[in-house]
């Protein structure tokens, strides 16, 4: 808790530099439906990137937000009391398990920029600080965005998927360093029936709201998120801390997947 508030604090004293507000119109405290993405940059030198879809009510943001930082995922609720709009600036945090993230920072109806801040699991040293910027769309433009991000939406063209990998970065002084590798699936092509197919087998899975289950086939037990790409195409992620047996063992992957279509295809 004494992390959380002290994180929050330095995004509410920026410096002066850093609070000129991006071009744009000021955002009223019921502007509605919002939806937001863009990148990140910790203090470390990984690169990120973030995404919030929710609604503006009163000055309080709900919904939903995702954060892809080395390596690792934070995908969850926007915490009440903590997502909110105050003196000209936006603030988000997102939590999942240990793991919450704070983004904010001076905003318009078309854009942020700020801090980073927060915990996240699985990391090298388990705090990240950074900068984080992006684009921000309210009301209609925002209920908009949000329909056509592809989350919920059940690709069918045939996805290829990879995750990655972490390499070094256990010895005191040694940078991690992350590669792209193909995954254990290779390619993932899922079936309105609810049937799925990969490069080494195939099964059956059933919808849970904006996921799916593998339920038999050699990755049964697998949960994957049905979410945009970058490209704002309907993809599946399957999380890394979702995607574990009972004794510990990974499922699909070591890493997080993403089962995203190729590009040109």
């Amino acid at each position: 808790m004494i992390r959380r508030l002290a994180t929050l604090s330095l995004l509410a004293a920026l410096p002066a530099a850093a609070q000129v507000a991006p071009a744009g119109a000021p955002v009223g405290p019921n502007a509605g439906a919002v939806s937001g993405q863009g990148t990140l940059s910790d203090h470390d030198g990984n690169q990120g990137t973030w995404r919030v879809e929710g609604v503006l009510s009163q000055g309080n943001f709900t919904g939903t937000g995702t954060v892809e930082i080395a390596g690792q995922t934070v995908t969850g609720p926007l915490a009440k009391g903590q997502s909110y709009l105050e003196n000209g600036k936006c603030y988000f945090e997102i939590e999942q398990g240990r793991s919450h993230v704070h983004l904010g920072g001076p905003c318009t109806t078309t854009a942020i920029a700020g801090l980073l801040g927060g915990f996240v699991a699985g990391t090298e040293y388990g705090t990240v600080n950074g900068t984080m910027s992006g684009t921000l769309r309210f009301g209609r433009a925002g209920a908009a965005a949000a329909k056509s991000s592809g989350s919920g939406v059940l690709p069918t063209r045939k996805l290829t998927c990879a995750f990655m990998d972490r390499v070094g970065g256990n010895v005191a002084g040694d940078m991690p360093d992350y590669q792209l590798h193909y995954s254990a699936m290779v390619t993932l092509t899922l079936s309105p029936a609810g049937r799925y197919a990969t490069n080494v087998g195939g099964g059956g899975f059933v919808r849970q709201g904006n996921s799916i289950r593998l339920t038999s086939g050699p990755f049964a037990g697998a949960v994957g998120r049905l979410q945009a790409d970058r490209s704002g195409e309907p993809a599946v992620y399957f999380e890394r801390a979702e995607n574990r047996r009972a004794d510990g063992s990974f499922i699909i992957d070591p890493g997080r997947t993403a089962c995203t279509a190729a590009r040109g295809g």
